[in-house]
């Protein structure tokens, strides 16, 4: 079977700065791929370049067996790649829904004058995407769909969390980019909220997820495969076991006394 997603060769240069180099990756439908590797191993910056933020300077990037390299963000993600950041983009003062409404921006119809000249099929769609927020906070936290039309800020952290996987998902992506969604929040927190995701992805159908993630735990038991970076190149692939017995893992990420 070919993969969702495959990248040959891919890399990213800053001036004489070296963020990927030379990496091939694939992700297969419908997993849950981990990415770990330090600080500045370039993880982030694989998904600036999955998302068309930034040009690659060599390589192949296909999706769906489309190449992707040169669309720009919105091109990119209605072909079906979405993601979340580390720092939480959500606009505080808008309420759930309007920030959920944001992740699907290229498909709703914004047009001042077709919303005023066509009012019923404005109230149709209005309908359905709150419906469809709605279902998906139900999926992750009930009890957020009766604060939908509530602030963002009036929300803890994990349930902000829950806002932007939501607001990724809306747009019912094929592939899921996931930047460090564990950022700000508690060990159990972390666990609780993968938990969420992962039972949600499975309602979903075949969601394939790429994880960026530090805590180790959370990619144990929620990936089925991982890469590691480090210095923009690909030190180890394999499930979790065979990444943390890595002599070069241990040496690069996680330290001597996991040996």
């Amino acid at each position: 079977m070919n993969p969702l997603l495959a990248c040959t060769g891919l890399s990213m240069r800053f001036g004489g700065l070296i963020a990927l180099d030379n990496l091939d990756l694939e992700a297969r439908e419908g997993e849950i791929l981990g990415l770990v590797g330090p600080n500045g191993s370039g993880k982030t910056t694989l998904f600036n370049v999955l998302t068309g933020i930034y040009r690659p300077s060599a390589g192949t990037i296909t999706f769906a067996g489309e190449n992707i390299i040169g669309g720009t963000p919105q091109e990119i993600h209605r072909r079906g790649i979405a993601r979340t950041f580390q720092r939480s983009r959500l606009c505080l003062d808008l309420s759930v829904f309007d920030n959920i409404m944001i992740g699907n921006h290229t498909a709703l119809r914004l047009d001042f004058f077709y919303n005023l000249l066509h009012r019923r099929a404005f109230s149709r769609d209005y309908e359905m995407w709150r419906d469809r927020a709605a279902e998906m906070l139900q999926a992750l936290n009930p009890s957020l769909v009766c604060r939908m039309f509530r602030p963002v800020g009036d929300l803890s952290m994990i349930d902000r969390r829950r806002v932007e996987i939501c607001r990724a998902l809306v747009s019912r992506p094929r592939l899921l980019l996931l930047d460090e969604p564990s950022a700000g929040m508690t060990h159990d927190e972390t666990r609780q909220l993968m938990d969420e995701i992962t039972a949600s992805r499975m309602s979903g159908g075949s969601l394939t997820v790429i994880l960026i993630e530090h805590e180790m735990e959370v990619i144990r038991r929620s990936t089925s495969r991982c890469v590691v970076l480090n210095f923009g190149r690909k030190l180890c692939e394999g499930d979790y076991a065979h990444v943390v017995a890595d002599p070069q893992v241990q040496e690069a990420y996680l330290g001597k006394e996991l040996e």
